[in-house]
């Protein structure tokens, strides 16, 4: 049985699935020299997703195809990282997945034996509470000896960490912009304060192609996924923005925003019955791993906490034989 979709996963594909959208996330995220040197004219999405089903709730990534200036083919394979603690094993993730997609094109190219690879740059986003504290270099994770250094890999992904980027250094694009404003602050009790520049910045969008759709898209995933925000106050920011134009707007926001709740309620029951077929035993042996590595490494931070309450008692079971003889933590954790 395939993993549903969480609703990060469907508010981020459906925002940035859209060709301006990532082209207008991409000239900010990339490096200068490097959106000099893509034609993002040509960008086009690649069908499928390379993610892990095991990290599918933590994980959702596009991939794009875009021509350099100069008519070679280019990958960019963006990945968000829904995680509220930064992953230190991300690189390793992106690895991964960077062999899958380039397999991948060679299957739909028919490229011979000869052919060469087209340069692939990751791009994570991050939107979790905590400060991301990972190198953005694979290599700077492996140790080794001078006379090793030659095999230690290098495989850098470019990150744009929403924590550390201001409002007002977020891309112009309607879409892009009013995407990235509710990822940064889904999270967070600042959504309540947020939510009105956010449904300002799609306030024209309702005469665009699709753009209804697309506001019916962020208000289901506030509703779902913005555990700071109330009914009421995502209410009064619909009247407070639409209003004024399309006197139909606040009655189909309101109508959406009524099976936004509904629906958050359906999934949020569904849920609570699978999960709590589980609890009782992931529960009672996360209880016991955590004590073990309390014992052994001293108090837990946050995403090591955060790590033993989401595992499954198969994994559980993995990291209590692991921390007899690991030398860190992270070791402990490692994918």
């Amino acid at each position: 049985m395939s993993t549903p979709a969480s609703p990060h996963d469907r508010f981020f594909k459906a925002s940035f699935s859209r060709p301006e959208a990532a082209a207008d996330l991409m000239r900010h995220a990339l490096p200068p020299e490097v959106v000099a040197t893509l034609d993002l004219a040509t960008l086009t999405l690649a069908k499928g997703s390379f993610v892990d089903s095991r990290l599918k709730e933590h994980h959702s990534d596009l991939l794009f195809e875009v021509a350099s200036h100069d008519g070679t083919p280019v990958l960019v394979y963006l990945l968000v990282e829904h995680k509220s603690y930064p992953d230190p094993w991300v690189g390793l993730d992106l690895l991964r997945y960077a062999v899958a997609i380039w397999r991948d094109w060679l299957n739909r190219t028919g490229a011979g034996k000869k052919a060469r690879l087209p340069p692939l740059i990751p791009l994570v986003l991050y939107h979790g509470a905590e400060d991301w504290t990972t190198p953005e270099d694979l290599g700077e994770l492996i140790e080794a000896a001078p006379t090793l250094a030659r095999y230690r890999l290098q495989f850098r992904h470019e990150l744009l960490n929403l924590n550390a980027v201001a409002d007002d250094h977020l891309p112009a694009g309607v879409v892009s912009r009013a995407a990235l404003l509710a990822l940064k602050y889904v999270f967070r009790p600042e959504i309540r304060e947020r939510i009105g520049e956010i449904l300002g910045t799609l306030r024209h969008l309702e005469q665009e192609p699709g753009g209804l759709d697309y506001l019916r898209t962020l208000l289901n995933y506030l509703i779902s996924a913005a555990r700071e925000l109330e009914a009421e106050g995502l209410q009064a920011a619909i009247e407070t923005h639409f209003q004024a134009g399309d006197e139909m707007m606040p009655t189909i926001a309101e109508q959406w925003l009524q099976e936004g709740v509904q629906r958050g309620m359906q999934q949020g029951m569904q849920q609570g019955i699978q999960q709590g077929m589980q609890r009782g035993r992931r529960e009672g042996e996360g209880v016991v791993v955590e004590r073990l590595l309390r014992h052994r490494f001293g108090p837990l931070p946050t995403w090591a906490a955060e790590r033993l309450t989401e595992a499954e008692p198969d994994v559980l079971e993995q990291w209590a034989e692991r921390l007899l003889d690991a030398p860190t933590l992270e070791a402990v954790f490692r994918e």
